[in-house]
């Protein structure tokens, strides 16, 4: 029944006696009807022929008044100039209806799982940090419907974890605001809202200034060889590294002896990629007495890749241990080392500092360790700086990886004297 719709008669409108529905056309907007029901039920939809056949399809608009006569018609008016376009309303809106549900139905894992694969990955030398930093998150709410996690929620998880860990809680809670965001671009709006976008950071940081005094570094040397302690001997190692070197936690634990040269010449280096470098740049550590000890014992096999590479069970997906095939080319996690430290207290195992009944520290804490006992055997501050590989941003220091290379490997040299005489003659385990 063809008639121009007015507000009027929508409000009036009804089903003819003895019948369960009728259809009314719209004369202003050819394709849209009314359709009202015997229960009293009013409809909106579009009506059209697929080209090329004489089959009629309904494409439903919505119900009245939810949906006034103006937005039916513009609605209507859309679809019409689809099908001047070719295009086939019903198929666009299955289409938008089957998006709709997929991002209803995502679960925080499904979210999680492709920032990783289509961000991260692609865009982040550190991805695997943000695996790690994900882990717990991922842990607790996978099987849940991103859209369903509030800021309430959220926030009372990181208030208990940065109890714990401040400085890991405020580094998780940082990852977790630009997973949302990410999730929430145009191209997915997987949420409507960021839940950490006014959150502040729940983790009461403290300047970092500890230094451990010779008897705890002896301590912690020896204790590296104690047969008993709970730590991999990868782990072991890079800690050692570390204080004999003074480079970076990452550095130590992503090693590949491809980055070692001339170890068993008279200048022994090892040139750390620009990957594993703040201002991406390669560096060169010279590489003293003691460091050159280090990677020595650690080198186990022949054509072993990594440095310190990872226990198998540790930290990889099934995926990523097909296409290693080998465990030595796997370097162990910068979170590995200090996880070692701290332990798993919920899994009932202490930690390195727990065993050896040390007051708390750091692995960034040995690098300070290191920088300090160089300083105080007479190396002048700018050469341990240099060592350090703090750079003040000029252009030529950020460039010239060979820059104090020769004062580096004097520092370096003062550090392993220093080490030795404090730790004593029994350095290496026998």
């Amino acid at each position: 029944m063809k008639k121009r719709l007015t507000d009027i008669f929508l409000k009036t409108a009804k089903a003819p006696a003895g019948s369960d529905r009728v259809d009314y056309r719209d004369a202003e907007v050819p394709g849209l009807t009314l359709r009202v029901t015997s229960k009293g039920g009013k409809t909106f939809a579009f009506n059209y022929k697929i080209t090329g056949t004489q089959k009629n399809v309904r494409v439903t608009i919505g119900n009245y008044p939810e949906v006034s006569l103006e937005e039916a018609r513009e609605k209507a008016r859309g679809y019409r100039s689809d099908r001047r376009n070719g295009e086939d309303p019903r198929l666009n809106k299955m289409a938008q209806v089957a998006v709709t549900q997929t991002m209803a139905i995502k679960t925080f894992e499904d979210v999680c799982h492709e920032y990783i694969e289509n961000y991260s990955k692609p865009n982040l030398d550190s991805w695997k940090n943000d695996v790690q930093l994900l882990r717990e998150p991922r842990e607790k709410w996978g099987n849940r419907p991103i859209k369903s996690l509030t800021d309430d929620e959220i926030m009372g998880w990181l208030e208990k974890k940065a109890k714990e860990t401040p400085v890991q809680a405020n580094r998780t809670q940082s990852k977790l605001f630009q997973v949302f965001k990410w999730a929430k671009l145009p191209g997915r709006k997987y949420v409507d809202v960021n839940p950490l976008a006014d959150l502040p950071l729940q983790g009461q940081e403290h300047k970092r200034e500890r230094v451990l005094d010779d008897s705890e570094i002896k301590m912690l040397w020896h204790g590296l060889y104690d047969p008993d302690l709970p730590a991999e001997e990868p782990v072991r190692g890079a800690l050692r590294l570390i204080l004999s070197t003074m480079v970076r936690p990452g550095q130590a634990a992503g090693a590949m002896l491809t980055e070692m040269h001339s170890l068993k010449g008279k200048e022994p280096q090892w040139h750390i990629p620009k990957i594993r470098v703040k201002r991406r740049r390669e560096v060169i550590v010279p590489v003293n007495g003691i460091a050159g000890k280090i990677i020595a014992k650690a080198i186990k096999e022949e054509g072993q890749i990594a440095l310190f590479p990872t226990p198998f069970e540790q930290g990889f997906k099934n995926a990523e241990k097909r296409v290693a095939q080998q465990l030595d080319q796997i370097p162990i996690l910068r979170n590995s080392i200090s996880q070692a430290l701290t332990g798993r207290p919920k899994q009932g195992r202490i930690g390195i500092r727990e065993f050896l009944k040390m007051e708390h520290f750091t692995p960034h804490d040995l690098r300070r360790t290191a920088a300090t006992i160089a300083r105080r055997g007479g190396a002048p501050r700018d050469c341990v700086k240099a060592t350090l590989d703090h750079v003040n941003g000029d252009v030529t220091e950020v460039y010239d990886k060979y820059d104090m290379l020769k004062e580096k490997t004097e520092v370096q040299g003062v550090l392993a004297t220093a080490l030795t005489d404090i730790i004593g003659d029994k350095l290496w385990a026998s």
